[in-house]
């Protein structure tokens, strides 16, 4: 893989390029990269509010119709439901993993079997959430398997 750069000033926005010969899960990911760079989000914390970069958050989740933001050791709230934020992130690294939250696989270590086609996700910061398996197809499509 070879990268260009180039600076012109007469330019109003960046703009970004990809050739490529085969469309494999690396230029998949660039473009994901390039895409979710301008998504930000807000979340709450503390009575604070925060402007939250995507591929900061591990994944999202919805409890008691409020809907929290989760980072390594963060936790935020978000003023927005998980649908609309899944809507949003469609073209992202963030998928649906049971009725109630979206996971940032990109934060995805490892995962175990469960019981009735279940499946434990551990994620990098070593939490556990559970992989329905009404939503496995998704992940094994996401993961190409």
């Amino acid at each position: 893989m070879k990268l260009f750069l180039q600076e012109d000033k007469s330019l109003r926005e960046t703009i970004i390029e990809i050739t490529y010969n085969v469309l494999d899960r690396r230029v998949e990911k660039l473009m994901e990269i390039v895409r979710s760079s301008e998504i930000q989000l807000e979340g709450k914390k503390d009575g604070l509010l925060f402007s939250l970069d995507i591929q900061d958050l591990y994944y999202m989740e919805s409890v008691d119709q409020r809907t929290f933001l989760y980072k390594e050791k963060q936790v935020f709230e978000s003023s927005e439901r998980l649908y609309a934020l899944e809507e949003k992130l469609a073209q992202t690294s963030f998928i649906r993993i049971n009725k109630s939250t979206l996971l940032n696989m990109d934060y995805l270590k490892c995962v175990q079997p469960l019981s009735n086609y279940r499946l434990e996700a551990t994620l990098a910061n070593d939490e556990k959430l559970i992989i329905s398996r009404h939503y496995l197809k998704k992940v094994k499509q996401y993961l190409k398997i």
